[in-house]
């Protein structure tokens, strides 16, 4: 669910933003960009916020759907996004009260000319993958009981 006190007036929007999530939006449909088995829309309130559903298929996460969102700020891409997760999921990057992820265990410090949306989706579901679990730094754990 968007708050609506973040919902910005597309005409109020600063134009490098519009501009940069209308060609990262449209951008997903090139090869590779969107992983396979996860799926991106905005939401019809604001270009701000899109919707996303991970469908993993392997690992300890096997059969989970899980839903989350992507808010981007105004100063997008000069800031960085955050991704929360709406359905409960335990793991050690995903803080457990909020469903945010930390996105700064992979984009630490966020660097708009070279982190793009896809960077985050891939980041997004590499995470569920055994091998990247088995190496979580423990510095940038936020779900401490999720990291034993």
């Amino acid at each position: 669910m968007v708050d609506p006190s973040s919902v910005c007036d597309a005409s109020s929007l600063n134009p490098t933003t519009r501009v940069a999530l209308s060609f990262e939006y449209a951008s997903l449909r090139y090869n590779k960009h969107c992983p396979s088995g996860m799926y991106i829309t905005p939401t019809p309130d604001s270009v701000l916020v899109w919707d996303g559903v991970l469908f993993v298929h392997k690992g300890y996460y096997a059969g989970s759907v899980l839903k989350f969102t992507i808010t981007f700020p105004d100063k997008y891409p000069d800031m960085p996004p955050t991704v929360r997760f709406l359905t409960d999921v335990f793991h050690p990057l995903v803080e457990t009260r909020t469903g945010l992820l930390n996105l700064m265990a992979r984009f630490r410090p966020w660097r708009s000319t070279e982190h793009r949306v896809h960077d985050i989706l891939h980041f997004t579901k590499a995470l569920f993958k055994v091998a990247v679990l088995d190496r979580i730094n423990e510095l940038d754990v936020v779900n401490k009981e999720a990291f034993k």
